[in-house]
């Protein structure tokens, strides 16, 4: 007996319900009606009126109009809201007063709604030419600058991090993110690899010196100038540092950290150092229509340069490979990647293969999916398991 497993066959074969590639005509504004997102909701209540400006902008500024116009419009209304709130809680609010407590909760509300599609829109302008030239370094700096530190992103680390190193090194040994080398559905493990990643700064000093020192000079320029400015300012304002740039990097940190563990939780033993060994993919979930098809992690590693928009398409094209490769692929529309660490810290296999996706043509029984998901979360692998082992290689 299949179960409900079975039931995704019909979806697949469209490629569930997440955006997909549109001509978009007449006055369209990009991605927008196709993404619009969940929590993200002061971009839907903004007037029509801002519309016109929105396009205008996007027309100046972006290399396709059509297909990135969503950026822009979450770039204005980050830079119209959360930035001038964010300015006025941390130089002017009185911090004597209870009332910076009420404006603390509306800065971390507009935050908290916003913060997965900040980085994954950031992940989009990291892998692909957004930006017209004459713009685009302007650009980049306005957004992972002065942007980046309010939404708990220190400036340029994350490019360093995810584009020099995570691609780089593909969640092989050498990638300070890698989830081999950890139990992953262990808490305790998971803690290890949180505060490895916090302070990484030694290690990624190491891992690029030498190799690519450019890197290691953003990596460092933005952490220590973030650094600097939160010591400028907490002998002051010592409340108003902490809301605005000390927290939202410390909660972001440990939400990408729990996200990023998810991703690369159930490594495929006959293949643990390939993209579709050490991924999974997320399908027909809010989270792809509010972060940019994020979920589609497998086909992202195959393709990384590849709009966000190709992802579905791209999964339907690469489902044979996908099936014969028995890939994990996940299907809730609340779902993302921290729900899937979620489930594997209270060591839920159940939830985890009531969610799963039989894309075999040999469908696997309830419990043959709970056996074959934890057997890929809790193997441990080490450097010495690679070395003489000619089979294992790295794409």
């Amino acid at each position: 007996m299949l179960g409900p497993h079975s039931m995704y066959k019909n979806k697949l074969a469209c490629s569930g319900g997440d955006p997909v590639v549109d001509p978009l005509k007449g006055a369209s504004y990009g991605m927008w009606e196709k993404f619009e997102p969940a929590l993200d909701f002061i971009p839907r209540v903004i007037p029509e009126a801002m519309h016109k400006i929105v396009m205008w902008v996007a027309g100046k500024v972006l290399v396709d109009p059509e297909k990135d116009t969503l950026i822009v419009k979450h770039i204005l209304v980050w830079t119209l809201t959360n930035l001038p709130l964010s300015v006025f809680i941390l130089w002017y609010a009185d911090q004597s007063s209870r009332v910076l407590y009420l404006w603390a909760i509306l800065h971390f509300f507009l935050w908290f709604t916003a913060m997965d599609t900040y980085v994954l829109a950031l992940h989009v302008i990291s892998h692909r030419a957004v930006f017209k030239p004459a713009l685009a370094t302007p650009i980049w700096h306005f957004y992972v600058s002065i942007l980046g530190p309010i939404f708990g992103e220190t400036p340029e680390t994350y490019y360093v991090h995810h584009i020099g190193m995570h691609h780089s090194f593909n969640n092989f040994f050498n990638d300070l993110s890698c989830t081999m080398c950890y139990k992953r559905d262990s808490f305790f493990h998971w803690l290890r690899y949180f505060f490895r990643f916090l302070f990484c700064h030694y290690e990624m000093f190491k891992l690029f010196y030498g190799r690519n020192n450019k890197l290691i000079l953003r990596f460092l320029t933005g952490e220590c100038t973030w650094l600097c400015f939160v010591l400028y300012n907490y002998p002051s304002r010592p409340v108003p540092t902490l809301l605005v740039l000390v927290a939202p990097v410390l909660i972001m940190r440990l939400g990408m950290m729990a996200g990023n563990w998810g991703q690369h939780a159930f490594i495929n033993p006959s293949e643990p150092a390939t993209n579709m060994g050490h991924s999974i993919n997320i399908i027909d979930s809010a989270y792809n229509r509010r972060c940019f098809n994020d979920g589609y992690h497998i086909i992202h590693h195959m393709y990384p340069s590849a709009h966000y928009t190709e992802l579905p398409q791209l999964f339907k094209q690469e489902l044979p490979l996908l099936a014969e490769h028995d890939c994990i692929v996940f299907s809730n529309p609340k779902w993302d990647f921290t729900i899937v660490w979620f489930y594997l810290m209270i060591k839920d296999y159940d939830t985890l293969a009531k969610n799963y996706v039989n894309i075999r043509s040999t469908p696997r029984t309830h419990e043959e999916i709970k056996a074959m998901l934890k057997a890929r979360a809790t193997r441990v692998y080490s450097m010495d398991e690679f070395l003489p082992n000619k089979e294992y290689k790295q794409q």
